[in-house]
């Protein structure tokens, strides 16, 4: 009788753990799927702000081909373009619920394989673009350190009357500069082809969650 007692008993633990595990799993799922949403509207809206770059920064490299010394339009049109390729903002992307899952070993209670497989590679992007980012930083403070031998920062003030004189006019300053422009670009297009495809599965695994978790 006491066997068959603590039998019991372990088997009520047991059914008890397993409630409890499918019931946070559950609320994992919830949590992934808004920080899903998140992500994809942190896509798009980083994704515009791209666009304008780009164009500027296709503006710029124009602007670094023409006459400069002598036409003063050409240096209020560089100047008004010039910090295109300073910098970027990054996407920040919501990895609450991936810590989560990563660091209280979470991710073992996610019993779908298709969707703790998307979910680990949704995770695996997101270091890469983080690297990708990385890079972009590395470039952008190139593109600052010879930018500030060609442009005096004090034309950048807003209303500032000048004829946007530049600091230097040297040819192979000027390409060195626009080198470096030139792969800022690059890598922008890069990073914006793989947010794209970051938002793919970012959509896949929401509708995925949804399906198999029958969630909102």
């Amino acid at each position: 009788m006491l066997f068959l007692a603590v039998f019991l008993g372990f088997l009520a633990e047991n059914v008890r753990e397993q409630s409890a595990d499918r019931h946070r799993e559950k609320e994992y799922m919830q949590s992934m799927i808004e920080d899903l949403a998140q992500d994809t509207l942190e896509i798009n809206r980083i994704s515009f702000q791209n666009i304008t770059a780009t164009k500027n920064i296709d503006s710029l490299l124009e602007l670094l081909q023409l006459p400069l010394s002598n036409n003063i339009g050409n240096r209020k049109k560089l100047y008004d373009v010039a910090t295109a390729a300073y910098g970027a903002e990054a996407v920040v992307f919501s990895q609450r619920t991936l810590s989560q899952l990563k660091n209280a070993g979470g991710l073992r209670l996610v019993r779908k394989k298709e969707v703790a497989d998307l979910i680990s590679v949704y995770d695996s992007k997101i270091q890469y673009l983080l690297l990708v980012t990385k890079s972009l930083d590395e470039t952008t403070t190139a593109v600052n350190t010879v930018g500030n031998e060609i442009f005096d920062l004090n034309y950048f003030r807003q209303h500032h009357d000048s004829d946007w004189v530049m600091m230097s006019y040297d040819p192979k300053t000027l390409k060195k500069f626009s080198n470096f422009v030139l792969v800022v670009r690059h890598i922008f297009d890069y990073y914006e082809d793989h947010l794209q495809e970051e938002k793919k599965v970012a959509i896949r695994l929401a509708a995925l969650i949804r399906k198999h978790y029958q969630l909102q």
